[in-house]
């Protein structure tokens, strides 16, 4: 079953024209993303995963008020790396407001220096519950 998220939308949120900022919709799956490890107990894993690819269809605006619905679901989990697919629902009006997919790669802190690491394996079990 995939992991579900609920976020209401403020103005602050929103642009001149009174609808999400695209880049607004990133923010509300990254907040979900962390939803996801806080509930599987592995939120320490999300500040050592810096997103490699980032993919968006938008389909219909978010505006003030509304409430977001974000789903997600692993597509691919590798070594070093997690491919999860998203979904957002505007369930005011009941419509599809936009889907894509992040890549996340795990890195480790080296002096500086981020190299690419092995995921650890919590995480990898954490999406793998919610495929």
């Amino acid at each position: 079953m995939p992991f579900e998220a609920k976020f209401h939308i403020y103005w602050s949120q929103t642009d001149a024209a009174g609808i999400v900022h695209f880049s607004e919709f990133f923010s509300l799956v990254e907040h979900a993303e962390e939803e996801l490890y806080r509930s599987k107990g592995v939120l320490e894993a999300h500040g050592r995963m810096p997103r490699v690819e980032a993919y968006a269809v938008f389909k219909s605006p978010l505006r003030r008020g509304d409430v977001a619905r974000v789903v997600l679901r692993p597509l691919e989990l590798k070594e070093k790396a997690v491919k999860y697919g998203f979904e957002i629902f505007n369930e005011t009006t009941g419509l599809l407001s936009a889907f894509g997919h992040i890549v996340a790669v795990c890195v480790e802190n080296e002096g500086g220096r981020l190299r690419s690491a092995k995921c650890p394996q919590e995480l990898i079990e954490a999406w793998m519950s919610v495929g």
